[in-house]
């Protein structure tokens, strides 16, 4: 019999004899896989913050849904990736009693929006663009 590479869960050859016990095993197997990631986001959605990451796309406004109301949301540009150059973009916060024109705290997350509003820079969803984020309970 032979095993998948990533997992060995077993794959079965047209002669193979299709024992009870390998079947079994691998169920028990898949079970324990499964447990182990409930309980891993589990443990990360008692964090006290998400993070995450995109890729700019110019789009007007644009939603970022992470299921609450930030208290702070950190925002770091990591530049766009040209000709082996890579151009920094900055860091952006933005919180309860600091509003940063283009990104707007939300009931279940936050909101960016790519009008200038008279803030030419920092960018914080140009395209092609790749940007990081933290976000605070």
């Amino acid at each position: 019999m032979n095993y998948t590479e990533k997992y060995h869960l077993p794959q079965w050859d047209e002669t193979d004899r299709i024992m009870r016990t390998d079947f079994n095993q691998m169920c028990a197997d898949m079970e324990a896989g499964l447990n182990a990631n409930a309980s891993a986001a589990e443990k990360a959605a008692e964090l006290p913050y998400v993070v995450g990451s995109y890729t700019g796309n110019n789009a007007l406004l644009r939603d970022f849904n992470l299921g609450f109301r930030p208290r702070f949301v950190l925002i770091c540009g990591t530049g766009q990736r040209s000709a082996g150059q890579v151009n920094s973009v900055g860091i952006v916060a933005v919180g309860p009693i600091s509003d940063f024109g283009r990104i707007h705290l939300t009931d279940t997350g936050f909101q960016l929006d790519s009008n200038d509003n008279g803030f030419p820079n920092p960018k914080v969803n140009s395209a092609a663009y790749d940007y990081d984020y933290i976000a605070f309970r």
